[in-house]
């Protein structure tokens, strides 16, 4: 809340218009939610001292223009504080800190409650704190805070119990939600368009614990909320790993609430011409739905995806990056995928297209030559507690497992052999099992000493390097892996 803004009408009863008046009432959200970022130091020792001058001139002189200004200062660090943690879904707050935070803020309140005669000023910081913590605030209090108030200052009391009206919203129901529009539509008359925006962002904002976390309603009221202008990158990265199929429901959905529509307008207007069809088609690929994302594909030719990898080729190094003069495509990819999995069907289906069947979900996942098909957003840093759903293998292993059993040929056993060794490899390194609690971040292949740590606590990769040894050092092959590759290092 721009507090400055109150904290003027109280000391000065300010004589502007009436217009002007309601623009400086709302501008007040600016701050609360577009300058989350802005550095309020968590140190807390700077607030104490506030807090216990603050508490000295509350027993002396609560009406006097110190007081307010000291009210006005510790309300500024309290609610840039509080809505960075709530909103920012990070963790820059330790624990301590939040615990320092919440004692001083409840400290802050009991020195409000202490004043017998409390000021609108004094009496609305206490129940803007405690709404900003989504407790109820009771109809008596809410009327006390009206009977203190002046006509200029009506316009902060309505919308203190619109907030809290929207903290006691349990549904996100089409009727919940207009319901509650209405209130909100007194609020709007004669604003301006960005002080309408601040106020239907920090409704988006107390929306979302209403929706499913792993929801697309999630991650767009979440941008909407966080984010005057939301960037494509931002779009693309929150949708990372969403499904395919909600997404497409989202998009098609034909009623929306009045909310829904401006979190969705705002959104979409950000995306380019065809995101939407590149979009699926990726989270398809995601999903080995390998159909569905061609028929996406197709329908923006020029924004198809080159990739100077073959997806279906592999090499000795761990992600079969070996270069082809010719470039594939992600088109290309998805059709040959959509094929090889008709002809797995197939009773004719040959080790051959199990094996190249496997090549192209290992080259597709995160450890592979062409990770960018199947994610909207790729990130080269991997943690254990956070691995993505394109690291799972599963698939790969089961479609390299057919083609071992099918295959006649010591050589091409050998080769099939090896890449599921890799998978074996990748197995054990996103294990959190073979991890200390001291390590979160995945190490590179290159990290000899981490590995070799890692490794030591998997005895089905310890064991799955001895069987590769005894069972293929005979062929060509596997002399080669056996020498050059960096698996048979480690241990």
């Amino acid at each position: 809340m721009r507090w400055i803004i109150l904290l003027t009408l109280v000391i000065s009863h300010s004589s502007a218009s009436s217009s002007q008046q309601n623009s400086d009432y709302y501008d007040f959200l600016q701050p609360l939610i577009v300058n989350l970022d802005i550095n309020q130091s968590k140190n807390s020792t700077n607030r104490k001292k506030l807090l216990s001058e603050f508490s000295t001139l509350a027993k002396l002189s609560p009406r006097s223009n110190e007081f307010y200004y000291l009210n006005y200062k510790l309300m500024q660090n309290f609610q840039y504080q509080l809505f960075h943690i709530s909103i920012k879904d990070n963790n820059t707050y330790s624990t301590q800190d939040k615990n320092i935070l919440y004692k001083d803020k409840n400290d802050f309140i009991k020195i409000l409650k202490s004043i017998k005669e409390p000021s609108f000023f004094t009496y609305y910081s206490k129940l803007y704190l405690e709404v900003l913590d989504s407790k109820r605030l009771q109809h008596k209090d809410l009327m006390k805070l009206y009977t203190l108030a002046s006509k200029e200052q009506h316009p902060y009391v309505q919308l203190l119990s619109y907030i809290n009206s929207l903290n006691q919203l349990n549904s996100i129901s089409i009727i919940d939600q207009n319901n509650l529009h209405k209130q909100l539509t007194l609020l709007l008359i004669g604003l301006p368009k960005k002080q309408k925006e601040y106020i239907l962002r920090l409704t988006a904002l107390r929306l979302l614990p209403l929706y499913d976390k792993s929801s697309i309603e999630f991650a767009f009221n979440k941008l909407f909320a966080q984010n005057s202008s939301i960037k494509r990158d931002k779009i693309l990265n929150e949708l990372n790993f969403k499904d395919a199929d909600l997404l497409k429901e989202y998009i098609m959905k034909e009623k929306r609430s009045f909310f829904e529509k401006r979190v969705f307008n705002a959104n979409m207007k950000s995306l380019r011409r065809n995101d939407i069809a590149m979009i699926l088609a990726i989270l398809y690929m995601q999903k080995n739905d390998f159909t569905k994302a061609r028929s996406y594909i197709r329908q923006t030719p020029r924004n198809n995806l080159y990739n100077k990898y073959n997806p279906f080729s592999t090499s000795i190094e761990l992600n079969n990056k070996r270069v082809y003069k010719k470039h594939s495509s992600l088109r290309k990819f998805a059709e040959t995928m959509s094929r090889l999995e008709e002809r797995i069907e197939d009773e004719f289906t040959t080790a051959r297209d199990y094996y190249l069947y496997g090549n192209g979900l290992y080259n597709k996942s995160c450890f592979g030559n062409f990770p960018e098909s199947s994610v909207l957003f790729h990130n080269d840093e991997l943690y254990i507690n956070a691995i993505p759903p394109t690291c799972n293998l599963e698939k790969a292993y089961k479609a390299y497992e057919s083609a071992l059993k099918s295959s006649t040929k010591e050589k091409f056993k050998a080769e099939i052999a090896y890449h599921l060794l890799k998978i074996k490899f990748y197995n054990a390194l996103t294990n959190r099992k073979n991890y200390p609690k001291s390590i979160n971040k995945i190490p590179k292949p290159s990290d000899n000493e981490n590995i070799i740590n890692i490794l030591q606590s998997s005895r089905n990769f310890i064991e799955a390097v001895k069987d590769y040894k005894l069972d293929y050092i005979h062929t060509e092959y596997g002399k080669k892996v056996i020498k050059e590759s960096i698996l048979f290092t480690y241990l």
